[in-house]
């Protein structure tokens, strides 16, 4: 008996020591960047070239948020003419555990889609703005030591949604699976990558009953030391007609490394050309974030020594709750760290003022 237990703890010790550590797949070196072009997909996913834009990520530090130790990503998409001359606008947040990956879900992009849906009046009592704020959090998304094809809830909440006048109850469910591994070839070479997909669902609750009303399908490819080298999300048709609101495709997205974007390292000697002012990051944040900004002032084709430059911050009803910088600088590129831990969560601006050159964008912290 004493050999059997001894040989089942040996055989248990060796599968957990054999298990792929999540960290193993995210590149171990600040400054790693991906270049990615990103294709939308049709009705019947057949991509659309011409309609083509791309996306640079950036890992750009390891910093603690909202309670994890978190590889941060700076992220930017645009024209292959244009993404280098982008600030970053957003940032993604990885933490490994063990053999599990984190994920910090954020509305990120979809914060402006939220508010023109809030805005259309399709609910009189529900706002998908301040639910979807409710679901920001870490979720294990990448479960590297789960059983192949073995589902796994991640998140799963139920709400009502008044529509003229008819109350429905909803439920919304985030799911994760370990696909099969798989081989992949890409620009940069062929990568062994372990193979995930997530889905998306909303359920109609006919009393204890679901009816499927919406699925979405993000197949995701990870490879050792490179993290997300492809993923896929195939497009959607949504029949809500249940609810009352016409049936609509949703486009789907293929997004796979380039070698198109060319990046050129420019001289750290050279002064800057132009004023900018760039996303915060990390964004949302809580309760510190950083402001970068780039001023030059240019006089009879000469650069002017300083001048006056104001950074400040501002609430959503335009008071001002915060001078970050207010003194004369010389041309250059500046960073300033911003610590928001006094005020509540919500949507605030920041604005920079140097001459006659004034930019203002919006930042959002949540608590």
């Amino acid at each position: 008996m004493k050999k059997i237990v001894t040989l089942l703890f040996l055989t248990f010790f060796l599968v957990v020591s054999n298990a792929q550590q999540a960290s193993e797949f995210f590149p171990s070196q600040i400054g790693f960047e991906w270049k990615f072009k990103q294709t939308p997909l049709d009705s019947g996913n057949i991509p659309n070239t011409s309609a083509a834009f791309y996306r640079m990520d950036h890992f750009a530090s390891v910093a603690n948020y909202n309670g994890k130790l978190a590889n941060i990503v700076q992220t930017k998409t645009g024209l292959l003419s244009t993404i280098q001359l982008q600030p970053y606008l957003d940032s993604l947040f990885y933490n490994m555990d063990g053999t599990i990956g984190y994920e910090y879900f954020s509305i990120g992009n979809i914060e402006e889609f939220l508010i023109a849906l809030d805005s259309a009046g399709i609910t009189t009592n529900f706002s998908f703005l301040d639910f979807f704020i409710s679901l920001q959090d870490w979720y294990d998304v990448y479960r590297f030591g789960s059983s192949v094809n073995s589902e796994y809830t991640l998140l799963q909440k139920d709400t009502a949604i008044t529509i003229s006048s008819v109350t429905y109850n909803l439920r919304f469910k985030y799911s994760g699976k370990r696909l099969q591994d798989q081989t992949i070839q890409t620009v940069l070479g062929s990568f062994e990558c372990k193979k995930f997909l997530t889905q998306w669902k909303v359920y109609y609750m006919l009393g204890p009953i679901p009816f499927e009303l919406i699925s979405t399908n993000d197949s995701i490819w990870i490879a050792p030391g490179n993290w997300i080298v492809q993923d896929i999300i195939p497009s959607n048709y949504v029949d809500l007609s249940i609810l009352g609101i016409p049936a609509f495709t949703i486009p789907g997205l293929e997004t796979k490394l380039t070698d198109e974007i060319v990046v050129t390292v420019a001289s750290e000697e050279t002064l800057p050309n132009t004023f900018s002012l760039e996303q915060n990051y990390p964004n949302p944040f809580n309760p510190s974030t950083k402001i970068r900004y780039t001023i030059v002032f240019v006089i009879a084709n000469e650069v002017k020594q300083s001048q006056l430059v104001t950074l400040k911050v501002f609430d959503i009803l335009g008071n001002e709750v915060a001078t970050l910088v207010n003194e004369a600088k010389p041309a250059g590129t500046y960073e300033v760290e911003y610590n928001a831990a006094s005020l509540p969560s919500g949507i605030y601006f920041y604005k920079l003022q140097a001459g006659s050159y004034i930019e203002t964008k919006k930042m959002l912290l949540l608590k």
